[in-house]
């Protein structure tokens, strides 16, 4: 029994470094030859406003029978179970959402720097992916309601980072801390730590290798991926006892202009946090770690 219980606990262990450590997402499509180039690449400061769209989505959306959901695999958010099915708390959202909706739930696994340009370019109809709401992303999209929220926090590197315990001990030169840039950690670090070096990353798996690696002092991610990563390496990541960067708002974010399909998600929010649905998928997959067992 009890190597039966050492197993499956090494089981997990794989699973879960194989998801944060190595797993990244490919974009799920290439922008066709000739089209025109996404609105908002990641990188970029400079916002174009889109047109508004003029198409009846819900109807759309009932009328091919299916939902299509842009999503970004970041654990426990979204993720590949071991029979290489999607899972994790977005995954059940959306699920959810398309269900009540008398619909099946379509999902494009995406980078999560290209979720906003994909949705411009139709390639899906909604992004359900802990996508918080920002100012400069209203400008390219109609947000609903939130119906999560996500803390930001900051997890240090034994080996470059020991002795960091304050947020003060983060603030200063020479101490380097990693990002994924366009994810709302890259702009709460650069805010929180004005004299440290921000690094920033297109993949999370770069970052998490390169923290567990000691090639880094710190990093800022959501919450409770670093959580997760100091459980797995305990001798190489620590996390400080500290107030989160920021809490922030996640939200469904569609095109800008049909304003009937975001009165619907908004009508959606309420009655599952009115039915105590989400706070029971939440509690799931935030604050447990049972899912762990299926990876």
């Amino acid at each position: 029994m009890k190597s039966a219980a050492v197993f499956a606990s090494k089981r997990r262990i794989v699973g879960l470094v194989v998801l944060l450590l190595c797993a990244t997402v490919s974009r799920a499509q290439e922008t066709p030859a000739g089209s025109a180039p996404p609105v908002l690449p990641a990188t970029s400061k400079e916002v174009v406003v889109p047109e508004r769209s003029t198409v009846d989505l819900l109807a759309e959306i009932k009328k091919s029978g299916k939902l299509r959901v842009g999503i970004a695999e970041i654990v426990p958010w979204a993720m590949h179970d071991k029979d290489g099915k999607l899972v994790g708390f977005e995954v059940d959202v959306a699920r959810k959402l398309a269900r009540d909706m008398g619909v099946e739930a379509e999902f494009h696994p995406d980078q999560f720097r290209y979720l906003i340009p994909d949705l411009e370019a139709n390639r899906f109809d909604i992004i359900i992916a802990g996508f918080s709401i920002e100012a400069r992303r209203a400008l390219v999209v109609n947000f609903s309601e939130p119906y999560n929220v996500t803390d930001v926090t900051i997890a240090a590197s034994k080996k470059m980072g020991g002795e960091l315990k304050t947020m003060e001990d983060f603030n200063k030169k020479g101490v380097t801390i990693g990002v994924v840039e366009g994810m709302t950690s890259e702009d709460l670090a650069a805010l929180a730590f004005p004299k440290a070096s921000i690094q920033t990353y297109t993949e999370d798996s770069a970052l998490f290798s390169d923290l567990v690696a000691g090639k880094l002092a710190a990093a800022v991610a959501d919450s409770p991926r670093l959580d997760i990563l100091a459980k797995l390496y305990p001798d190489a990541v620590s996390t400080p006892t500290v107030a989160p960067l920021g809490t922030f708002p996640a939200a469904f974010a569609v095109r800008r202009g049909d304003m009937d399909f975001v009165n619907y998600l908004n009508s959606w929010i309420a009655a599952r946090n009115a039915d105590k649905w989400i706070a029971t998928r939440r509690r799931y997959w935030f604050k447990a770690t049972e899912w762990a067992a299926d990876l």
